[in-house]
C-alpha cells in the first residue's frame, strides 16, 4: 500500500513538472528565491562539486562498487546496481529526447570521457541529478542492509544525502538546469529505483529456477 502511494506521488510530481516546461514562471520564482539566499561566492566551489555528478565519475564509481559487490559474492546487488544506474542513464536520455527542453544557457552537447557527440544535451530532467541520486540511493540501501554499526551507517547516509543535495543544488546555481528539471529528476529517480529493487530480485530468482537442472 505504501509503495503504491509512492508510485502515485512520484508520477504526479513528475507530470506536474512537465507542465512547467513551456512556462518558466515556476522556475523563475524558485530561482529568484535561491539567488536571494545563496551568495555568489558559491559559484566557484559549485563548479567543482557539480563534477561529482558527471557521467564519467558516476560510471567509474558504479563499476568500482559493482566490482566490490561481485568480489564479496553479492552478485544480485552488483546486478541490481548496474540495472539501476545504467538503466537510469538510458531512461534519462529517453526523457530528454522526448521533451527536448532547451537549457537555461547555451546549447550543450553530450560529452563522455572527453568525447563530444553531435547530440544536444537537453535540460529535462537533469542527468547529473538522476545519476547522483540513483547511485547514492543505492549506497543508502546497501548501507541499511549490510552495515551493522549504527554510527557508521548514519555517516554513510549523511554522505550520500550530502552528495545528492550538493549536485542537485549546483545544477541550479550554475544555471545549467531549471528547478523543475531537478524536481523531475528526483521524482522519476525515486520511481525507477523502487521499481528496480522490487523487480530485479524476482526476475533473477525466476531465471535461476528456469536454469536449475530438473
Amino acid at each position: 500500500m505504501k509503495i503504491n502511494i509512492i508510485y502515485i506521488l512520484t508520477i504526479s510530481v513528475f507530470l506536474s513538472m512537465v507542465f512547467f516546461i513551456d512556462s518558466n514562471e515556476f522556475d523563475k520564482l524558485l530561482l529568484d528565491w535561491m539567488n536571494q539566499l545563496i551568495p555568489a561566492s558559491l559559484q566557484e566551489p559549485m563548479s567543482f562539486l557539480t563534477k561529482l555528478g558527471s557521467g564519467e565519475v558516476m560510471i567509474i564509481l558504479t563499476l568500482v562498487l559493482m566490482g566490490l559487490l561481485y568480489f564479496k559474492r553479492e552478485k544480485l546487488y552488483a546486478l541490481m546496481l548496474g540495472v539501476i544506474v545504467f538503466g537510469g542513464l538510458f531512461l534519462n536520455l529517453g526523457l530528454k529526447l522526448l521533451f527536448q527542453r532547451e537549457r537555461p544557457g547555451e546549447i550543450r552537447y553530450l560529452e563522455v570521457f572527453g568525447q563530444s557527440f553531435e547530440l544536444a544535451s537537453y535540460s529535462f530532467p537533469s542527468g547529473h541529478t538522476m545519476r547522483t541520486f540513483l547511485l547514492f540511493a543505492f549506497i543508502i540501501y546497501i548501507s541499511y542492509l549490510f552495515i551493522t554499526k549504527r554510527a557508521i551507517r548514519l555517516i554513510s547516509y549523511a554522505i550520500a544525502v550530502f552528495c545528492i543535495s550538493v549536485v542537485a543544488l549546483s545544477r541550479m546555481i550554475l544555471e545549467a538546469h531549471y528547478p523543475s528539471d531537478i524536481i523531475a529528476a528526483i521524482s522519476i529517480s525515486i520511481l525507477w529505483f523502487i521499481i528496480c529493487i522490487r523487480v530485479v530480485p524476482g526476475l533473477v530468482r525466476k531465471y535461476s529456477r528456469t536454469q536449475a537442472p530438473s
